[in-house]
């Protein structure tokens, strides 16, 4: 059966809530935003066939030129999937601030930080490594300027450059300076500005993993 535009956005965005995961941006179309999904011509013979497979139906290749108006369509329906997915999983973190801080520890009698992030992905069926070493080679580098809500940020809390604490973004705060949510071991489950005196110190980099 054909699926129509709306259709496509419709199993498009099923699958990213199943999934978890976010769609490639593509920025060759300047009214796009960065986050936008903008299909390339070379590109639609395989997201076709990919769709078919996860919802066993025939889909039309889209011609994006044509159907422009249409990609701005499910540009929008995505975006604001993603910005729903991300709040939910910020308030799951948040439900965690002030649980004591455990080496090794992994529930909320006690956790430490990368349990702590392991934790709150899991909750929507998106598995990363148990330590934040191997947390920290998932996903693609950004910048601190390209960094938003739900991607992490690493530290280096002994010396030497390698990655030994981890953090979730929350946002930022009203001078505009990022701030992550965390299992700091002297204040257990907190949100922290990255210019803190300590953390801004030991900040290594952020990496986008949704």
């Amino acid at each position: 059966m054909k699926t129509s535009l709306l259709g496509m956005a419709t199993i498009i965005c099923t699958m990213f809530i199943t999934s978890c995961s976010s769609l490639t941006s593509v920025s060759e179309v300047k009214e796009y935003s960065s986050r936008s999904f903008v299909p390339q011509t070379r590109l639609m013979e395989t997201q076709t066939k990919l769709i078919n497979k996860r919802a066993n139906l025939e889909v039309e290749p889209v011609n994006t030129k044509e159907e422009s108006s249409s990609m701005v369509l499910l540009n929008s329906v995505l975006d604001e999937t993603n910005n729903l997915f991300t709040e939910f999983l910020l308030k799951e973190a948040e439900t965690y601030i002030g649980t004591p801080y455990r080496y090794g520890g992994t529930t909320r009698n006690g956790i430490d930080c990368s349990a702590f992030v392991r934790s709150v992905f899991e909750t929507f069926n998106m598995n990363l490594p148990r330590v934040s070493a191997d947390q920290a080679k998932e996903g693609q580098r950004i910048s601190t300027d390209e960094a938003r809500e739900g991607d992490l940020v690493f530290f280096a809390t002994r010396g030497g450059g390698r990655v030994s604490h981890v953090g979730i973004v929350h946002g930022r705060n009203e001078n505009g300076v990022l701030t992550f949510i965390h299992s700091s071991t002297s204040q257990g489950v907190i949100i922290t500005p990255i210019t803190d005196s300590y953390w801004g110190k030991r900040f290594l980099y952020a990496k986008r993993v949704l």
